[in-house]
């Protein structure tokens, strides 16, 4: 997929640009929503729940991830009833970086909520890479456009390229779909990977 974004016509988005312009696009969104996470560690501040985590306070990062989340739940049964849905592949490579550990417990809550995730070992896109590059971190918003989310060198999102060239998105969501089709639920794998597993170290 990488090669083929290079190839697009793309519009730059600052953060909060990005977030207000994926939110707008979402109210008329004509199908699933579909998310990748390829970086094996990430930086979000201004999430309680990762500052913890980042402090070193583990148990205390787990109560705030599990705090019930109105909002979420609101978000997700409204694209229920739109006919749409988030879901993502989370693509990781073993042993699971502690911050991985930190984000699976986190999602465990957003599957509840009615995200739908799949987790894709890295060897099983080892050969895609290997001619097209780096899985990209994308939002693919329907058939309205996809979102190549920006990070900086600490793993802290920036913003992100808007396309909306019709045959690229198309692309872009067909290649994600078939990567989920192979993926593993998340519910197993959280089982047999994370389960009351702790971070041995923390990333700051």
């Amino acid at each position: 997929m990488r090669d083929l974004l290079r190839t697009a016509s793309a519009r730059p988005l600052s953060l909060p640009e990005y977030e207000a312009d994926f939110y707008a696009t979402v109210e008329t969104v004509d199908g699933v929503i579909l998310k990748t996470e390829r970086l094996q560690t990430f930086r979000e501040p201004g999430s309680p729940s990762w500052e913890a985590f980042a402090a070193g306070r583990w148990d205390e990062a787990l109560r705030i991830a599990a705090e019930p989340n109105p909002e979420l739940a609101q978000f997700f049964a409204r694209l229920d009833g739109m006919r749409s849905g988030l879901h993502r592949l989370r693509i990781v490579e073993l042993p699971l970086t502690p911050y991985l550990i930190w984000e699976l417990n986190f999602l465990r809550f957003r599957a509840e909520a009615g995200e739908r995730i799949g987790v894709l070992d890295v060897e099983a896109v080892s050969d895609l890479e290997a001619d097209h590059g780096r899985v990209p971190e994308l939002m693919v918003a329907g058939s309205r456009a996809v979102y190549d989310v920006r990070y900086d060198d600490a793993g802290v999102p920036v913003g992100a390229e808007k396309i909306v060239e019709p045959e690229i998105v198309e692309v872009c969501r067909a290649q994600v779909r078939a990567l989920l089709d192979r993926a593993e639920p998340f519910d197993s794998f959280f089982r047999r990977e994370v389960d009351g597993r702790t971070p041995a170290a923390v990333h700051q």
